[in-house]
């Protein structure tokens, strides 16, 4: 699909539900630059963005920042923003590294909590190990995501070889594999760190994705005052450490060659760094506009020797379409496009510098690398991304349309539509529920279901292309559903545009293959079922003097009751005026001639003991056809089985009864 497609595609079919220990704005940092792509390019293949935000960091500790909150609301579909409720990034308690947990908050878990039990999500991405634990408090539907952002063990010791101390968050790899093993997809930040952690050993699905911002093409500077490159940071040892040795080593070989440059350095980082002395560095300190810095430099550096999770100064100049010496360790997880882009040391960095700042011809050259380097990265993050989406996909194998009757006790369509609910919980633990309208005000609902409206479940039917569709309504929606579904119904459907449709049968006198009980299991817990009243039923308008004869025999002193039901609400209003259940049936109609609603209604009679004389069977004119109790109960689980393999095989799960 061409990645114009992919963002016009705005129909959100999908939840996705997202907790990041970072705000999405500003833009102004990397981790947040991450999240923020991600969750923008998810909502473009479709999915509603649900994003939890534990506030811990540092501009959110004291005040709230109203406009930030303001900004976010606008990005996602909803927003909620948690704030801790202990002490924040804290030193290990016990040993030298942390517990996985260790910097774990009730608080949030109290809000995921109930967040999961009032709604149903398709996917819960959790962005860090050191959140993990939010993974284990989505239901077991809901496919699980950990985008880790960064290789957490070892981490102390890599920082202690560089002359760094401890900082952050630190963890061993059997503390970091019991974050990976929560997942049912790990993401890596960089292949080498995919490497990592399927040697680990974790039972999750592990791949890459990558990051990289929408392209921009920036400007370029006048050369009048030489070649300006340029490196922008956050204040932290990982980037001090690395620029420091770089003006280091490369101001030796720059003084050398009386190369023609200046390296201006931007960001917090020079809060960290002495430069006033040095001819080709400059600090300009902390950028309004990331664009209008990048618009200012012929190039961006990124002299990175050692350091752990992916350079997003590489992505944000690749994005910037900007020139770029980079050092080869920077450029871990991207694809090179030109020799400057996998420079093997500071000082061949700063050789390459200086030939470019004498001959800038070549800086175009560099330019289109960045851009090609920039598209292979994108297509690739695309590609990670629509495969989540399919393997979410790939589970909601079945559709369940439920009536908006469900959860009120006092209906029969309840009790038929609980029975199959169970009966997807046991088979199709993946399947997906739908009410068409809205929730009725005053009455609580189930977590599980989503309501929606014609038009969104077309869509979502259009999107998601089920094997089946179960629909336990005494209606269906008037919507195009293509051959790649079947619709499997309690009522016959006419429309012609369901291309795929079969109608079960909830009672035969005979059990065939479209014999699906409605009940099963579940007791109809209505007064009716409960009590046995002195009167014969009769369903059906036979008037001939044989028929007569012989309902008037069946019938004995028991009153005789013609009923009509065409519905479900007439069944509960019969009940409502007889308060019992008949001791006979008497049913005047051959199989094919029943409707839903009488034929749930012998059903319910054969689950309860009920005698039941069909005229259209002659043999059943002189041998009494008694219910042995049990029976219904004894045949449905092996009809249901029969059923399922003869209709729903296609959903390919496996059969549990």
């Amino acid at each position: 699909m061409d990645l114009k497609e992919l963002k016009m595609e705005h129909s959100k079919t999908l939840r996705a539900l997202v907790v990041a220990p970072t705000p999405t704005w500003p833009l102004n940092y990397g981790n947040r630059k991450r999240i923020f792509s991600v969750c923008s390019k998810l909502q473009s293949l479709g999915f509603e963005i649900h994003y939890v935000h534990y506030a811990s960091e540092g501009d959110w500790r004291d005040y709230t920042p109203v406009e930030t909150r303001k900004k976010m609301n606008e990005q996602w579909d909803i927003v909620d923003h948690i704030w801790p409720s202990k002490p924040l990034h804290d030193w290990p308690k016990e040993g030298d590294d942390h517990q996985i947990d260790e910097w774990w908050d009730w608080a949030l878990e109290n809000h995921l909590s109930k967040t999961f039990s009032a709604r149903e999500y398709d996917v819960c991405i959790v962005n860090y190990t050191w959140l993990s634990k939010a993974l284990e408090l989505a239901p077991d539907k809901t496919y699980k995501v950990l985008d880790t952002h960064d290789k957490f063990s070892g981490r102390r010791e890599l920082l202690a070889s560089q002359g760094i101390g401890k900082e952050f968050f630190h963890t061993t790899e059997d503390q970091e594999l019991t974050a990976l093993d929560r997942a049912d997809l790990v993401w890596a930040i960089k292949e080498e760190e995919e490497i990592d952690f399927k040697n680990m050993g974790t039972k999750a699905k592990v791949s890459t994705l990558l990051h990289i911002d929408d392209r921009r093409e920036s400007s370029l500077p006048s050369f009048e005052n030489g070649v300006k490159l340029g490196f922008i940071g956050a204040n932290n040892n990982i980037n001090r450490v690395n620029i420091l040795r770089f003006i280091e080593r490369a101001t030796p070989i720059f003084k050398k060659y009386c190369a023609p440059l200046t390296i201006e350095i931007a960001g917090s980082i020079c809060n960290e760094i002495e430069v006033q002395d040095n001819p080709f560095f400059k600090t300009v300190g902390y950028v309004d506009s990331i664009d209008e810095f990048y618009d200012g430099i012929h190039a961006a550096i990124i002299p990175m020797e050692f350091s752990t999770g992916l350079k997003i100064k590489v992505a944000e100049a690749l994005s910037q379409t900007k020139p770029m010496f980079s050092h080869q360790h920077a450029m871990e997880g991207f694809t090179p496009c030109h020799e400057f882009h996998e420079l093997i040391s500071f000082e061949e960095m700063a050789l390459a510098m200086t030939d470019c700042a004498y001959d800038a011809s070549e800086l175009t050259f560099l330019t289109d690398a960045s851009a090609k380097a920039h598209s292979v990265t994108e297509q690739q993050i695309w590609d990670e991304l629509i495969e989540l989406k399919a393997d979410i996909v790939k589970k909601k194998q079945v559709f369940v349309l439920i009536p908006e009757e469900y959860g009120m006790k006092n209906k029969l369509a309840h009790y038929i539509a609980q029975a199959k609910i169970d009966l997807c919980n046991w088979n199709f633990k993946e399947a997906s529920y739908f009410i068409i309208g809205k929730p009725s005000e005053g009455r609580s609902h189930s977590s599980f279901i989503r309501f929606v409206e014609d038009n969104e479940l077309e869509k979502i039917i259009g999107n998601q292309k089920p094997a089946t569709i179960l629909n336990l309504c005494e209606s269906f929606p008037d919507i195009n559903i293509g051959p790649h579904t079947l619709v499997v119904s309690l009522v016959p459907i006419q429309s012609k545009s369901i291309a795929n449709h079969l109608t079960y049968r909830s009672y035969n006198s005979v059990v065939e293959e479209l014999y699906f009980p409605s009940l099963g299991h579940i007791h109809v817990d209505v007064k009716a079922t409960k009590l046995k009243i002195d009167e014969c039923w009769i369903i059906g308008h036979s008037k001939d003097s044989i028929s007569q004869q012989y309902i008037s025999l069946v019938a004995g002193s028991n009153k005789i009751r013609r009923i009509d039901i065409a519905t479900l609400q007439d069944i509960d209003n019969l009940f409502a005026i007889t308060s019992g259940l008949p001791k006979v049936i008497i049913n005047s109609k051959g199989d094919s001639e029943l409707s839903y609603s009488e034929q749930i209604m012998l059903e319910i009679a054969e689950k309860y003991d009920v005698e039941i004389r069909n005229l259209t069977h002659n043999q059943l004119l002189f041998l009494k056809r008694n219910n042995e109790k049990g029976s219904y109960d004894n045949q449905f689980f092996p009809t249901w089985e029969k059923f399922i393999q003869s209709n729903l095989a296609h959903c390919s799960q496996d059969f549990q009864f």
